[in-house]
């Protein structure tokens, strides 16, 4: 079993992830810390816990009892963890706060989208830092022709989601996140990331990206480019027409529309759930991947509405 401690454990994201883990097959709650909560039961914090988790809020975490740690938070318990790494070799660290400081890169950590460094995650991987929600769900829509050198010029990326993600500053990091792994990709691409926000409403799980980027190529070839790039992956999926939200609230899953409309301009929808893709469920996909179990162990998740 895989014995788990979370930092910053009274978030809504980490109450999120807590809903997972309690019922992944291979995990072990062990340890939820946050500053003020000691000794409160975690279901009294988190709703829909009653009669599934008993466990209490602890007054520290010991490393030494665990084998990964999930962090949520910018408390000094949090940051032990982040800055001393070298005391604890063999401890995996999923840091999925967003900490706008965190200069993931200087911390030797892996940037965690498994659609673009899987092969990473599984080759012995400790340190992962969970990306934005906006960003990851941007980048699986450009990633595909950032790999075959097809990005050109500026790009608007048009974004919904929920207000608590959607703040200036915020949007302004996803920006730089997009931009850092686009251009790492394509070092060819110049070009300068617009983020504009879409006139239309989405639910407190709903995410929608809409860009729009110059493309000679036909729609079988694109198909074929994004193939090539997800075939293999077990949550992000290509699809021809127009989804609703609905289809992924309460899952891990990515979907991609590709369309056409004129000969030079291809259109890329993704929609995902902002809780899950750049939150708890990226962070249990990645745990997978370091523990090297299959990807969907514990993400069997159906959507929530029908």
């Amino acid at each position: 079993m895989i014995r788990v401690g979370i930092a910053g454990a009274d978030t809504a994201m980490a109450g999120e992830l807590i809903r997972i883990l309690i019922n992944h097959p291979d995990v072990e709650l062990k340890s939820a810390f946050a500053p003020g909560k000691i000794g409160r039961k975690v279901a009294s914090v988190h709703h829909g816990l009653a009669g599934e988790c008993d466990l209490e809020f602890s007054p520290d975490i010991n490393p030494q009892k665990l084998d990964v740690i999930f962090i949520d938070a910018h408390s000094d318990v949090a940051d032990r963890f982040r800055m001393n790494t070298d005391r604890w070799p063999e401890l995996r660290i999923i840091d999925m706060s967003h900490c706008p400081s965190l200069d993931f890169e200087a911390l030797e950590m892996a940037y965690g989208l498994p659609e673009i460094n899987r092969k990473q995650l599984v080759r012995g991987c400790k340190r992962v830092v969970v990306p934005r929600s906006v960003a990851a769900a941007a980048i699986i829509g450009l990633y595909p022709l950032a790999k075959h050198l097809l990005l050109k010029g500026d790009i608007t990326v048009g974004y919904a989601c929920p207000p608590d993600i959607d703040t200036e500053e915020k949007i302004g990091m996803v920006r730089q996140e997009i931009l850092h792994v686009l251009r790492k990709t394509q070092n060819s691409f110049d070009g300068d990331i617009i983020m504009r926000r879409l006139e239309e409403e989405v639910s407190e799980r709903g995410l929608k990206i809409n860009i729009e980027v110059p493309c000679l190529l036909d729609i079988a070839e694109v198909f074929k480019i994004f193939d090539s790039c997800y075939d293999d992956h077990n949550f992000t999926y290509e699809v021809a027409g127009a989804m609703s939200g609905d289809e992924v609230e309460g899952t891990q899953k990515t979907l991609v529309t590709l369309q056409k409309h004129s000969h030079d301009r291809l259109t890329i929808t993704v929609i995902a759930d902002c809780r899950m893709r750049g939150g708890a469920g990226d962070a249990v996909h990645i745990m997978n991947l370091l523990f090297g179990l299959h990807e969907r162990t514990g993400l069997y998740l159906k959507a929530h509405k029908f």
